[in-house]
């Protein structure tokens, strides 16, 4: 398309703008100049955050850069060609228009259910997404199953017991089901008390320690095990493709790091009512407020802190 041919161009550009050595190779030093460069266009209408709003400091900032430049120099070189970059900006890009890109403020639009336009992307951006953790499709995947998990959390608490669960599989097969890769409930069983009978044995293979209740970093070491067994088997859309009801409910969510008070007053007195009250506003938005706390510090995206990471996370 001729806009594939002016993105090619505008990256061209971008790379040969930092290529201040002139010897058609990036190292990891200018890759911090680039990725300035190449974010002017998305930060002019406000798809991509400033600098010195997604980092707290400009050594954040270099180590973040740092480490995705080493999934960029897959020969570890030191140094990236043009074609690398390319190849990774292109797959950066579609990952960020496949779950529908939205203005970036403070979180909005992090908690976001992936939208494949087909089935072949679907299978496609499946494979990526288990194929390596530093791959920017297992980020999309990790937030699109946070975010299941987080809408079948009634309560709020960071924990689904088998009931909620029961809710969980419904609200994660939406995406399958929708290209026929996965059967309706309803195709599945024939009464709602075997459908639930059977997921209780599929959460009891889960809920490892018996607890009754499982945690995210428990949902997601077993979605993630579960679609990479059924992208790698090789998965066909042979089930009756569901019409998807296009509602508030599959619409992007805010993950915001609460800065909402005026004064250190008005700060306790959201905190007062936010853990006294699991009914209010205050709670919610607090719920919400440490759980991007936590997967911004969970940088292995696994969903679970380690104690090297924890020091980050009490700062953050």
């Amino acid at each position: 398309s001729p806009e594939y041919q002016k993105m090619y161009y505008h990256l061209l550009r971008c790379f040969s703008d930092a290529d201040v050595s002139m010897n058609g190779r990036i190292r990891k030093d200018d890759f911090d100049a680039l990725v300035d460069v190449a974010a002017a266009a998305p930060r002019k209408f406000g798809f991509a955050p400033q600098a010195s709003e997604q980092y707290v400091s400009v050594e954040e900032r270099k180590e973040a850069r740092s480490s995705l430049f080493k999934t960029i120099d897959i020969e570890s070189t030191g140094a990236i060609s043009f074609q690398d970059f390319l190849a990774w900006a292109m797959e950066h890009i579609k990952s960020k228009v496949l779950r529908g890109a939205t203005p970036w403020k403070a979180g909005v639009g992090k908690l976001s259910l992936i939208q494949p336009s087909s089935a072949e992307e679907f299978v496609e951006f499946l494979k990526a997404a288990t194929s390596s953790a530093s791959n920017p499709q297992h980020k999309d995947l990790y937030f699109h199953l946070l975010r299941c998990f987080t809408d079948a959390d009634a309560t709020m608490s960071g924990v689904i017991d088998a009931e909620g669960f029961d809710k969980l599989i419904d609200i994660a097969a939406i995406a399958p089901r929708k290209y026929g890769f996965a059967p309706s409930a309803a195709a599945m069983f024939k009464t709602d008390a075997e459908r639930k009978e059977s997921r209780a044995v599929l959460f009891k293979t889960i809920d490892k320690d018996g607890g009754g209740t499982i945690s995210f970093d428990e949902f997601l070491n077993w979605a993630m095990k579960h679609i990479k067994g059924k992208v790698t088997g090789g998965v066909k859309a042979e089930y009756q493709p569901m019409a998807i009801e296009e509602d508030a409910s599959l619409a992007a969510k805010n993950l915001p790091i609460y800065d909402e008070a005026s004064s250190p007053s008005d700060f306790a007195t959201f905190c007062k009512t936010a853990v006294t009250d699991k009914s209010s506003p205050e709670y919610q938005k607090m719920y919400y407020h440490l759980l991007r706390c936590f997967s911004d510090a969970d940088v292995s995206m696994n969903g679970r802190i380690r104690k090297d990471d924890f020091d980050a996370l009490v700062d953050v």
